[in-house]
């Protein structure tokens, strides 16, 4: 990096040393200053990604001459770049200043680009330096050649871009092996496509590899490009046809012949592309024309063509017989065959002919042949054979039209034989189509002829149906046959074009043409008996002008804001009779006039749009049909609105009341709303930035009053542009515009604050305002210093005129130990209060005042520019915007021994703490710990001796044996509520920490082991204690309502059970004690129904729905509350060391063997210790367990004496803890301990 920054400044160095020398010598040829400066280099073409530096002098000589006024300072000295059509300014921060008269501008890592850099002093142009920056020359990509008929080769290729413009040569030779090649002159004016032409002497017709060379090059390097191009592939050959004559022509075939002149010059042949495609049909498919080529002449025979006497086209195209050649521009040849009689007649059907109501007259009708079936000039039809009561009849007679004949002086009793054949200028056609009319009587007319008949339109989908009722007498009826055609203006029995017609079932009485007809069309039907028929009858009216004409039922198709397409039918009207229609529809407005109009239609339209109407207005419509004779009643009228459109726009849009961020819009309402105003949108552009703005309104109603809106959120000191457009459902035009500039604001803080501290200067340095909101007039710096206590020491103020350089420099204060110094800087615009105001600037005043500066802007102030700041300071004179403070603050660092002894300070503090707290851990721990031991529950009364293993204690023998343990139970059965299904025991071990805790260290040290032996061996004989159940929804809250048995084992109780034994007794050890097999594994129940298998632990439930027998005579003054049950456990949870307290204290039993308990007045509440287990004397001091014999035969004697004293403290004899399964246990057993 510091290699780079070194060859940067020497390459500035140079740069300028090579300005100076070229201003030198400018000025000393010259002799004069024809330039105020110049710039260097005047033209760069670099590589992109290349560094560059461009530098502008002033020409100091030009503004010192006597033909300026001019004057000219390196600061103001910037770039204005046109870089790829985009310009941009490079002024301030990117300028270095070399000297006074010299900038320097530094690119580095340059993209592709064409620009050209002016140097401007103020508003004038200097002098520019062109800079191209691009690449190499690049490779062609879509060189491409193509020779014509060995005259002359063109290639062309599209130049690549590149910003530095290559130059290319492009030149060929026909033998790969040799140095001579042949230069193409090539055309750039349509750049970047580049022609070339190879013409005369210099295309080799008669060589087929063309070796194509491009020399590209510009100053930063060249290429060279090889190209191969095969001069008879591509070559397009002439036209054919040359000299094209007409061999042989027949009705199916035709034979051509043309000249090809370079025959010779073709290596391999030629390939012919052949098309014919007849008048209005596609091309035809062959898979080869047959053809005969020669050197002098080709020859083609186009055969087996369909269509005698009928038109074709063909297009001939040629080509070399190489496979990437191209095909040549066709001959297009327009041929006739030869022509041939038609081979058919028209077709002709029965009852294919119609009687006028005269009954004198006949027309006969056929469907004519299609052009292609006419097979020549002068078509025609003719009648070959008249026939009348079989005898031939001059055929002359006849008047025979393009469709149709009609026999006048016909008679309805005579039958006739008419034969119709085709004819041209050949002759006719060999077969003719027979049409035979039987003759009429009246009984046919009125019998045999169809009834009803009736056309229906279709406009959905351009189609008709034509109905009918069959004939009064349908005896030997074949079937009906269905005519039609386009109708002749005025005529309707006669038809514009070929007659079509399809024959019907007698069984149906409808038929519907295919859809896209004409909406004019004639129709007919004739019903065919045998040996009779009455002819055609057609779709008409009456044929009686005077005939009443219907109300037409006009309705409503399309609806836009200024037209209304009215719609109707003609069913059951005959088109022939009627003139027109007439349409009127008026505008309807409140409190006017209706404004009507009404216009003719013709008679053949069905629809009718009405156009230039106004939008969102009521119209009325109303139709009528008429005759020649005759008007129908007019329809009904359709009341209806037209659309909303586009209102007309908003009128004068003026502002007032323009401050820094807001301003207040006035406009009149459109004179037209034409429709329903729903909100006024203004475009507000500013910095060629659009945005928009929304005012919601709902008015159908104008007036011409102002509307006014404040628009907020501008920003101050900005040109801003406002429109104006109104809505209904579509955007008006805009308004007119309005320019306006807000007021000065507050600015933004200066930013990227940047303090430089030396031993005796201290440097201030900024960037202006990103939103400067007005002209930036100056800069208020102020230094404030702080002492430990955050109490200011000093505040001194200066002042930076706004400029380009930001700086100013100060004194660097004395830094004391603990003080704050917090440099401000905050940017200040200035509003005069009088647009017209002039100031005087007091120059002694300003020397005084720029002596108080404390940090002095640099370079420093001119006296114009302090006098300015003092005016600005006038507040009679100018009112004053100032931005936010932006803040640099200084600490100094306090004393080496302060800090050391602030830190010591910490750390001790810190090591106290954690001794303390690490302390009272232990001592917690300690304390869980002393008093831990597991023992059995003391003051079980056993009546029955049960001998527990035979060998000793230790861990000898089986796993480890337990010692002989004697033990007696006695065994209460209670009577307790029928149990549900939820009810049952459930384990309440779970989620108990402090359980957890103590099964954990009675595993430890082969205490578990010992504990399952024990389990094993003693608990299938010991029998059970009490069992006890209660449902939750049947909890007794009077003692007196429980019954209570006594069942004792028949063995004789031990009174002295073993002490010392340990361990502990859950539950579902219980349910393996030698029971009566109907109390195995159950819990009894008073009414026989119920048994619950002993799984788990006893809930919450159970304890509180204990048994409580009926109490003996109290002792004198004993109290009666703890005889009240006291349902105080939480139902929801099982039982634990802390909800100990809420157990009420034990009850004597009738027939329990043992002390009673002692009571008393009120129990101690049992406080849980916090660590989730009970210690037994805490049991015994609340009653909730027996104590043993003689501590019970103690506290009988001493309660015999004194019934108010308080009980002694008992001591067990077995020592430790309860966890929440032996609580458990207890609640089943209490009354045993």
């Amino acid at each position: 990096m510091q290699i780079n920054d070194c060859k940067r400044t020497k390459m500035q160095q140079i740069t300028f040393a090579l300005a100076v020398i070229f201003a030198f010598c400018m000025v000393t040829l010259n002799g004069q200053h024809p330039s105020p400066g110049w710039v260097v280099p005047e033209k760069a073409e670099l590589p992109v990604g290349s560094d560059l530096n461009i530098t502008c002098t002033i020409n100091q000589a030009f503004f010192d001459s006597s033909k300026t006024n001019e004057t000219c300072k390196v600061n103001d000295l910037y770039f204005n770049a046109n870089i790829n059509g985009v310009q941009r300014y490079y002024n301030g921060s990117d300028l270095q200043i070399i000297n006074d008269t010299t900038i320097l501008m530094s690119f580095t890592n340059m993209f592709d680009q064409e620009g050209e850099y002016l140097c401007m002093c103020k508003e004038m142009g200097m002098f520019s330096s062109k800079v191209d920056v691009g690449t190499k020359p690049l490779l062609v990509q879509d060189f491409n050649c193509t020779s014509h008929d060995w005259d002359y080769m063109f290639c062309n290729f599209t130049a690549p871009r590149n910003s530095i413009n290559p130059k290319y040569n492009v030149s060929f030779t026909t033998d790969k092996n040799t140095n001579y090649r042949y230069y193409v002159d090539c055309n750039f004016d349509a750049s970047p496509l580049v022609n070339c032409n190879i013409t005369g002497e210099q295309y080799k017709k008669f060589s087929q590899i063309y070796f194509f060379r491009l020399d590209i090059a510009n100053t930063l390097g060249n290429a060279s490009q090889d190209i191969e191009v095969n001069n008879v592939e591509r070559m397009i050959l002439a036209r054919p046809g040359q000299n094209l004559k007409l061999l042989n022509r027949t009705k199916d075939s035709i034979c051509l012949s043309w000249e090809m002149p370079r025959r010779s010059n073709f290596v391999g042949g030629v390939l012919w592309r052949v098309f014919v495609t007849p008048e209005n049909f596609p091309t035809l498919v062959r898979p080869m024309w047959r053809n005969n080529s020669s050197a002098a002449k080709d020859t083609l025979c186009l055969t087996e063509l369909p269509y005698p006497g009928y038109n074709y086209l063909l297009e001939l195209r040629v080509r070399n017989n190489k496979t990437k050649s191209r095909w040549s521009p066709p001959l297009n040849y327009n041929f006739r065959t030869a022509a041939e009689r038609p081979a058919r007649p028209p077709r002709i059907t029965n009852g294919s002919f119609y009687v006028y109501s005269s009954e004198s007259s006949l027309t006969l009708y056929w469907e004519q042949l299609h052009k292609h079936e006419m097979n020549g000039d002068n078509f025609t039809y003719v009648i070959s054979e008249y026939r009348c009561n079989d005898t031939i009849i001059d055929a002359s007679k006849i008047k025979v039209d393009t469709n149709s004949a009609t026999i006048d002086n016909w008679t309805r009793n005579a039958h006739y034989e008419i034969y119709i054949r085709s004819s041209n200028n050949v002759g006719t056609s060999l077969e003719a189509s027979r049409l035979y009319i039987p003759s009429i009587s009246g009984e046919d007319i009125r019998l045999r002829e169809p009834l009803k008949i009736q056309g229906v339109y279709h406009s959905s989908n351009s189609s008709y149906t034509l109905g009918w009722k069959p004939p009064r007498n349908s005896s030997g009826l074949i079937d009906y046959t269905v005519f039609w055609c386009n109708a002749k203006p005025a005529l309707l029995s006669k038809c514009n074009g070929s007659i079509h017609f399809e024959h019907v079932s007698p069984d149906r009485l409808e038929y519907s043409t295919a859809t896209g007809q004409s909406p004019s069309l004639n129709m007919a039907v004739s019903a065919n008996f045998v040996g009779r028929n009455t002819g055609m009858h057609w779709v008409t009216c009456t044929g009686d002008g005077n005939d009443d004409l219907a109300k037409m039922d006009p309705a409503i198709e399309q609806l836009t804001d200024t037209s209304i397409t009215v719609k109707w039918g003609t069913e059951g009207v005959c088109a022939a009779i009627l003139s027109g229609y007439n349409l009127t529809y008026c505008k309807r407005s409140d409190g006017k006039p209706d404004n009507c109009t009404t216009m003719e239609l013709p008679k053949d339209v069905t629809s009718h749009k009405i156009v230039n109407l106004e939008p969102y207005t009521f119209y009325t419509i109303k139709m009528s049909m008429y005759s020649p004779k005759r008007a129908s009643k007019y329809s009904d009228e359709l009341f209806q609105r037209t659309a909303q459109g586009a209102p007309t726009p908003p009128r004068q849009l003026t502002y007032f009341n323009v401050s820094s961020s807001s301003v207040s819009l006035t406009w009149k309402q459109p004179i037209k709303a034409n429709g329903m105003l729903v909100e006024y949108r203004g475009t507000i552009t500013s910095d060629n930035i659009t945005d928009h703005f929304v005012m919601h309104t709902l008015t159908a109603e104008l007036s011409n009053k102002e509307t006014n809106f404040v628009l907020n959120n501008l920003t101050a000191y900005t040109e801003y542009e406002i429109s104006l457009c109104a809505k209904t459902i579509l955007y008006s035009e805009p308004s007119n515009k309005i320019r306006f500039r807000t007021a000065v604001g507050v600015p933004s803080p200066p930013h990227e604050l940047h303090v430089e501290n030396s031993h005796w200067n201290t440097i201030l340095e900024w960037e202006a305002p990103l939103r400067p909101a007005g002209r930036l007039e100056f800069y208020e710096v102020v230094i404030i210093e702080r002492n430990a206590n955050n109490t200011i020491i000093g505040q001194p103020s200066s002042y930076v005129s706004a400029r380009p350089n930001l700086t100013c420099v100060m004194t660097t204060p004395l830094c004391t130990p603990l003080h704050r110094f917090h440099y401000n800087v905050r940017a200040v615009n200035a509003e005069p209060l009088d647009p017209n105001l002039t100031t005087h600037i007091d120059k002694t005043y300003i020397r005084r005042s720029m002596q108080s500066q404390k940090c002095d802007a640099q370079p420093p102030l001119t006296d114009i520019e302090w006098g300015a700041i003092q005016n600005y300071l006038n507040t009679s004179l100018y009112r004053l915007y100032k931005s936010a403070w932006t803040t640099h603050e200084v600490s100094c660092s306090p004393g080496q021994s302060n800090l050391k002894v602030f830190v010591t300070s910490v750390e001790v503090v810190t090591s106290i703490i954690f001794l303390s707290a690490f302390a009272y851990m232990v001592y917690r721990k300690l304390l869980k710990m002393s008093d831990i031991d597991l023992v059995l529950p003391p003051g079980i009364d056993e009546k029955k001796s049960i001998e527990i293993g035979s060998s000793g204690g230790g861990t000898g023998g089986n796993g480890g044996g337990v010692g002989s343990i004697v033990g007696g139970v006695i065994c209460t059965r209670i009577d307790l509520p029928h149990y549900s299904q939820h009810d049952l025991p459930q384990d309440f071990s779970s989620g108990n920490e402090s359980s957890k805790l103590l099964l954990a260290n009675s595993s430890s040290g082969g205490m578990l082991e010992q504990r399952d032996a024990y389990e094993e061996r003693t608990l299938t004989t010991l029998p059970p204690c009490s069992y006890m159940s209660m449902s939750q929804g049947l909890l007794l809250d009077d003692d007196s309502q429980m019954g209570a048995t006594e069942m004792q084992s028949s063995s004789p109780t031990n009174p002295n059970p073993n002490p010392n034994a340990g361990g502990y007794i859950k539950p579902t050890q219980m349910k393996n004690w030698s029971t009566p097999s109907s109390m195995a594994n159950t819990l009894p129940s008073t009414n026989g129904q119920l048994s619950m298998p002993l799984s788990g632990y006893v809930p919450v439930q159970v304890l509180q729905s204990r048994p409580t027998p009926a109490p003996a005579a109290p002792a004198v003054g004993a109290s009666t509350a703890a005889q009240t049950p006291m349902h105080l456990l939480n139902t929801s949870n099982y039982v634990q060391a802390a909800d100990l307290h809420k157990l009420k204290p034990l009850a004597p039993i009738c027939g329990v063997n043992g002390p009673a308990m002692p009571t008393t007045p009120a129990a101690t509440p049992l406080m849980p210790n916090g660590f989730g287990y009970t210690a037994m004397e805490q049991l015994q001091r609340n009653g909730l367990i027996k104590p043993t014999a003689a501590a019970a035969a103690a506290a009988a004697s001493a309660t015999a004496q004194h019934s108010q004293q308080t009980p002694q403290t008992l001591q067990p004899n077995i020592g430790g803890y309860v966890t929440p399964q032996d609580l458990n246990a207890l609640a089943h057993n209490r009354h045993m301990l």
